[in-house]
């Protein structure tokens, strides 16, 4: 029980969050789409489990109660500030604009098709985000996601189908949108 004293709260508090802190960014990146938001989102899980450094050292799992403190934060700050973030360039310079393989018709297109997905994404409700977010973009189970959320097994299959169905209609659209302007500022030109 010794070595336990010798270690600051500081320490502990790292050596139980430190293994998880990628997750936790990745997965609020994906829920705010914003790097400077995920940044604080991330921070702001961490400013609450600081205080609760016994009940996150007594668990089996930590990872899933600090996903868990993410999507209720995330929550709260949604509902209070219903706003939209603008896409930066950083999207663009990850789809390829660094690679030195790909010529300049592809790189639009993959750009077309970032920007028509992120559209897309914005476009579907804060939990359909969410539930996508978590089991499709971070493969994390039915099991997990009910851990975090709360909301049953057979509820959570049914709203993830709902959302991909929403999700790939809302991706046609803006692909037909994105080909109608391209049609009428080419026959501009």
């Amino acid at each position: 029980m010794q070595p336990t004293a010798t270690i600051s709260a500081v320490e502990r508090f790292e050596m139980l969050v430190q293994p998880h802190y990628e997750v936790l960014y990745r997965t609020a990146y994906r829920l705010t789409r914003s790097k400077h938001d995920a940044e604080d989102l991330a921070q702001e899980v961490c400013v609450r489990a600081y205080p609760r450094l016994e009940e996150l050292a007594s668990l089996e799992q930590p990872r899933s109660w600090l996903l868990r403190v993410m999507y209720r934060v995330f929550i709260d700050w949604s509902r209070r500030y219903e706003r939209s973030h603008v896409a930066s360039m950083e999207v663009v310079d990850v789809l390829g604009m660094a690679s030195e393989e790909p010529g300049p018709p592809e790189l639009a297109e993959r750009a077309v098709d970032a920007r028509n997905l992120d559209r897309a994404w914005r476009r579907l409700d804060r939990e359909q985000r969410t539930l996508l977010a978590l089991h499709d973009v971070e493969g994390r189970s039915l099991a997990e996601i009910n851990e975090i959320t709360g909301i049953k097994e057979g509820t959570l299959k049914s709203r993830l189908h709902r959302s991909r169905v929403r999700l790939g209609k809302l991706l046609r659209h803006e692909q037909q949108t994105s080909k109608v302007t391209r049609l009428r500022t080419g026959a501009r030109g």
